[in-house]
């Protein structure tokens, strides 16, 4: 009995390695994809000249104008005579337009970094220009977002009366400094 067992075990043994030396070997591991380096938040990249052009089309004969600033940022340019009242933070039409253009740019753009700053003339104390600022920026980035912008993508900002572009001195100078800018960047 003992002889037909080892027999029988042996058999199975020679089966076994048989069948195992008859399959194709296992294909080898597929070579890992390159990783990708992360992006340099201040590198000018392919993405961000492909955003520029898109704005550029998307905002064409709205006297919008898209800069590439020197630390490789997208610089929304608006005119800014036609964006805020005195004193209030709610769009004038003329801005709300621009916006829904620039929304049609920048709604692919779902890698970039976007900072919109909201800017105030100097009427107005420190304290009340700072929360003014910061609403103009938080309603421009409303609308950005109820137009398809990526919520997550985007961030608003307040300087108040700090980074005038025109003389406070006049009317046409403080009209201009009521503005909101919008800055855009590779996510870092």
């Amino acid at each position: 009995m003992l002889k037909h067992t080892v027999i029988a075990a042996a058999a199975a043994s020679a089966l076994l390695l048989a069948g195992c030396a008859s399959q194709a070997p296992a294909p080898a591991p597929a070579p890992a994809a390159a990783a990708q380096p992360p992006v340099d938040a201040n590198a000018w990249t392919a993405r961000l000249a492909t955003l520029k052009a898109s704005l550029e089309a998307a905002t064409q004969g709205t006297g919008v104008v898209i800069e590439q600033t020197t630390d490789n940022q997208l610089h929304v340019v608006m005119p800014a005579d036609r964006s805020f009242d005195v004193g209030r933070a709610t769009l004038r039409r003329d801005l709300s337009e621009m916006l829904d253009k620039i929304a049609e740019g920048l709604r692919s753009a779902t890698r970039a970094s976007i900072l919109i700053v909201g800017h105030t003339d100097a009427t107005g104390g420190d304290s009340a220009n700072e929360k003014l600022s910061l609403a103009r920026a938080d309603n421009a980035r409303s609308l950005l977002v109820s137009r398809g912008v990526l919520g997550s993508i985007v961030k608003a900002e307040g300087h108040g009366e700090r980074e005038p572009i025109a003389d406070n001195h006049t009317a046409a100078g403080r009209a201009q400094n009521r503005r909101v800018e919008i800055y855009i960047s590779e996510k870092g």
